[in-house]
């Protein structure tokens, strides 16, 4: 009985989407899923939105869901400017691929820009966790070695002082190379992280084909750094670096190439996201992270302490998901790597993570899923963040800064909790830490780099709870009964910052005097926060603020 409307709802979308004929595709099996009576499918982010608009314009202009091809011409360019950032979200996945000439080129062009395509496979993000981490085993093995887990993904990653594959003849360089790799394992950490990212993204803009060698020197990886040097050259590029900065970056990139991975399942499939299909290989032995060549090798006396410059390329493992239509890749914020690999260790590893994550909600587009403060999954975990509850307000105050830093610096558009009352259920209990504030969750907003978008509104209605499969299957039934309508009429609140707070009181035509009369809070308490002087007010304050603010 609904293959009618079925029919009727797809011939809508091929009037409004004629240059989409992919959406045809899609939306046929969603509907097909949804009508099939699985509670718990959720349709792809596209349709979604075109449900959201359509509900919304039978709502706001008093029109029926069934009559839709009668009056869906009126509306087609208000439909298509809502649905179209979602579907371009997708088709920005297969944009060419322009590699730069030389590193100097790149590093320039980087440096110039926020964001820039990094790994995001799966293999990638749990190795590159794995070395800032340092969560290779020591005390049980003779090699240190490193397990992976997750998911479909078993793999065992370990540190070795040889290289078979290094163009190495005589028995006294085989030996200092032996000697500058033998401590390794004690340079695994957020800098070697780093490091990770900036050879691969050099090698992601430059490569041709997959055995490609590309030059790298220290200063690249300072110069992408932000770190000052002491001279500078024409082009802006950094020089002449202090003993520390090179020495810290030399050691690391030695204990890059001492990592070798396997995977462990009988056979590996390299997922092609854009065909829908894999490509099938026979289980891989240990193979090298990074492939090195022409090194050399800075010494102190007799001490080698790591490599000033060489060629380099990814393993072939790595490849495989750095380069060609395997190619799994997302953009990282170069603020990343700026961030001091000690003090902001946390919010070097809480950008890996999201940019991670947004790479896999991209297709979906499903960027407001909430995140789990704590368990397993959750972002204190991430980040290896201590969860003792004795110091819970110390931990809950570092994890708002990291997150307020990470907004501030443009790595995410806004965060918030997703729990209303959160503030007032923690006030009110005893053990809120461990009870209430790590079963909470949060919010996160990525940038417009990320979502192509540059308004969170639509992000926002999208990722409304209400959007459930049954809301999706009684719109497409064609029913109109308000009671069971798949939206709640959607109020747009005022969000309290000091610079909203500022411009309300001048638009009144307020002094800070008057204005903290109405609100009832000292004017000193106002003016300090209108000067960003105070970071976080009492709830009491924050609640009295937001009621005046959004006051009709």
């Amino acid at each position: 009985m609904l293959q009618p409307l079925q029919t009727k709802f797809l011939n809508v979308m091929k009037t409004i989407f004629p240059d989409f004929p992919q959406l045809f595709v899609e939306w046929n099996m969603d509907i097909n899923h949804l009508m099939s009576g699985q509670d718990d499918y959720q349709p792809s982010q596209t349709l979604k939105a075109f449900f959201v608009i359509l509900d919304s314009l039978v709502k706001n202009y008093g029109l029926k869901f069934e009559e839709m091809e009668q009056w869906v011409d009126d509306y087609i360019e208000e439909i298509r400017n809502f649905v179209l950032p979602y579907i371009q979200i997708i088709g920005e996945e297969n944009s060419a691929h322009s590699p730069k000439s030389n590193n100097r080129e790149v590093i320039n062009a980087l440096l110039n820009q926020n964001f820039a395509e990094s790994g995001s496979a799966l293999l990638f993000h749990k190795l590159r966790e794995t070395i800032s981490k340092n969560e290779f085993d020591i005390a049980t093995t003779d090699i240190p070695t490193a397990r992976i887990a997750e998911r479909a993904l078993e793999a065992t990653a370990q540190v070795r002082a040889e290289n078979d594959y290094l163009m190495i003849k005589s028995n006294v360089a085989i030996e200092q190379w032996k000697n500058l790799t033998s401590q390794a394992i004690t340079s695994m950490d957020d800098l070697t992280a780093d490091i990770f990212d900036i050879v691969s993204i050099l090698w992601m803009q430059q490569a041709t084909h997959k055995d490609q060698m590309i030059h790298f020197h220290t200063d690249d990886a300072l110069n992408l750094r932000r770190l000052q040097g002491r001279k500078e050259d024409l082009d802006g590029y950094q020089m002449s670096y202090r003993k520390k900065e090179r020495d810290d970056i030399m050691k690391r990139l030695a204990a890059l190439t001492t990592i070798w991975i396997r995977i462990e399942k009988e056979n590996l499939r390299f997922i092609n996201e854009d065909q829908g299909d894999f490509e099938e290989i026979g289980q891989v032995q240990f193979n090298p992270l990074f492939l090195v060549d022409s090194v050399t090798v800075a010494y102190r006396g007799d001490n080698p302490i790591g490599i000033y410059e060489c060629s380099i390329r990814p393993g072939e493992m790595l490849a495989n998901f750095l380069y060609g239509s395997q190619r799994s890749s997302g953009l990282l914020a170069l603020k990343t790597l700026e961030y001091h690999p000690i003090k902001q260790k946390y919010h070097k590893r809480l950008s890996r993570y999201l940019s991670w994550q947004w790479r896999i909600r991209q297709k979906s587009a499903d960027y407001l899923r909430a995140y789990h403060i704590g368990g397993d999954k959750g972002l204190l975990k991430v980040m290896d963040l201590d969860v003792n509850p004795r110091y819970g307000s110390r931990i809950r105050e570092q994890f708002e800064e990291i997150l307020d830093t990470l907004q501030q610096d443009g790595i995410i558009k806004g965060w918030s909790y997703k729990e209303k009352n959160l503030e007032k259920q923690i006030e009110q209990e005893r053990n809120w830490f461990a009870n209430t504030w790590l079963r909470a969750r949060v919010q996160i907003i990525p940038p417009t780099e990320i979502t192509g978008m540059g308004d969170d509104q639509d992000l926002l209605l999208i990722e409304d709870q209400d959007y459930d499969t049954e809301n999706f299957l009684t719109m497409l039934k064609g029913m109109t009964d308000r009671e069971t309508g798949a939206t709640k009429e959607m109020v747009e609140e005022k969000q309290v910052s000091p610079e909203t707070i500022n411009k309300e009181r001048t638009d009144r035509g307020l002094s800070i005097l008057e204005a903290a009369k109405e609100m009832g809070i000292s004017h000193s308490t106002l003016s300090r926060y209108e000067r960003n002087l105070i970071k976080r007010p009492y709830t009491v304050s924050l609640e009295k603020m937001k009621e005046w603010l959004n006051a009709k």
